[in-house]
C-alpha cells in the first residue's frame, strides 16, 4: 500500500519589483499607472491637476543617456516624449540643481492644454536672460508662452498680451500664468504681485520649450527644473502654497 500525500496549499503575496537600467527600452503603454495621490501636488493643491514633470525625481525620467519619456507625476498618465534627434533635452546640474538642459529640442505633450483656463507654473533658468526663448507652446500655431527679453508675453494665434517692462528677478525663477475665463488674468515670479492682463482664446499649447513661431518651430534654451499644470485658474491662497512649496524645494525666496 502506498503512503498517502496530503497536498498543502499556501497563498503567498506576489511582489512584482521593477529593475530598470540606462539601456532598457520603456514604452509609455506599458508602464504601471500611477493614481490619484501619488505624489502630493505642491503646496497641497491637488484639485485640477492636469500634468507635473519634476526633475527633482530622476525615477521619473526615461534617459537613454537623453530625455526619451518624461513620467506624469499627476495620476493622469499624461508622460511626454521627445522625438529622435541630437538635440534631445538631457540631464545637468545647474548650480547644483538638477535639471533638463534644452538647446533645440521641445518636448511633446500627449495631450492639449488649453491656454484658457488654467494656471501653470515653470521653474527654470534660462542661459542667456536678455535673449527670446518659448517656455510652452504649440507644434503648429503661433500660441504659447514665451520670455522675450525679460519680458513675459503670451501668444494667441500671432496676437500677444502680456508684460510692457522686463522682469527684475533672473537666475533660477518659478514664472506663473493664470488665466481664467471671463474674469482677470495674471502671471507672478517667484511667487510675488501679481501682473494683471487679459486675454480670450481658445487656442492651446502641446509642446514643453518650443512654440511654432512665425512659420518656423522656435525653442528655448536653458535648464527646465519643474512643470505643473492645473486645469483652472488658482485661487491667491492656492497659489501662495504652490509657490511657498515651490520656493522650499528649490531654494527660491518666495514671499
Amino acid at each position: 500500500m502506498s503512503p498517502r500525500r496530503t497536498w498543502l496549499r499556501v497563498a503567498v503575496p506576489l511582489v512584482l519589483i521593477a529593475l530598470a537600467t540606462s539601456g532598457a527600452a520603456w514604452s509609455p503603454r506599458l508602464d504601471l499607472p500611477l493614481t490619484t495621490g501619488a505624489w502630493g501636488a505642491p503646496g497641497g493643491v491637488n484639485s485640477g491637476l492636469l500634468l507635473w514633470y519634476d526633475t527633482a525625481e530622476a525615477g521619473t525620467m526615461s534617459l537613454g543617456p537623453r530625455l526619451r519619456y518624461w513620467f506624469d507625476k499627476s495620476g493622469q498618465a499624461q508622460h511626454a516624449s521627445v522625438s529622435a534627434g541630437p538635440f534631445q533635452p538631457y540631464p545637468t546640474l545647474a548650480s547644483g540643481v538638477a535639471g533638463l538642459q534644452f538647446s533645440g529640442a521641445a518636448v511633446q505633450l500627449p495631450a492639449s492644454i488649453p491656454l484658457e483656463p488654467m494656471t501653470v507654473m515653470l521653474v527654470f533658468r534660462q542661459s542667456n536672460d536678455g535673449l527670446s526663448h518659448p517656455l510652452m507652446g504649440s507644434r503648429t500655431r503661433f500660441s504659447g508662452i514665451a520670455m522675450e527679453f525679460g519680458r513675459l508675453r503670451i501668444y494667441s494665434n500671432g496676437q500677444a498680451v502680456g508684460a510692457s517692462t522686463a522682469r527684475t528677478v533672473t537666475g533660477l525663477t518659478i514664472t506663473t500664468v493664470r488665466t481664467a475665463a471671463g474674469a482677470a488674468d495674471g502671471f507672478q515670479y517667484n511667487g510675488g504681485a501679481e501682473t494683471a492682463f487679459n486675454i480670450t482664446t481658445t487656442e492651446s499649447m502641446n509642446w514643453i520649450g518650443g512654440m511654432f513661431v512665425a512659420g518656423t518651430a522656435k525653442y528655448f534654451v536653458g535648464t527646465i527644473m519643474e512643470v505643473v499644470i492645473w486645469g483652472r485658474s488658482l485661487s491667491s491662497s492656492e497659489l501662495q502654497a504652490a509657490h511657498r512649496a515651490l520656493g522650499a524645494k528649490w531654494g527660491i525666496s518666495v514671499p
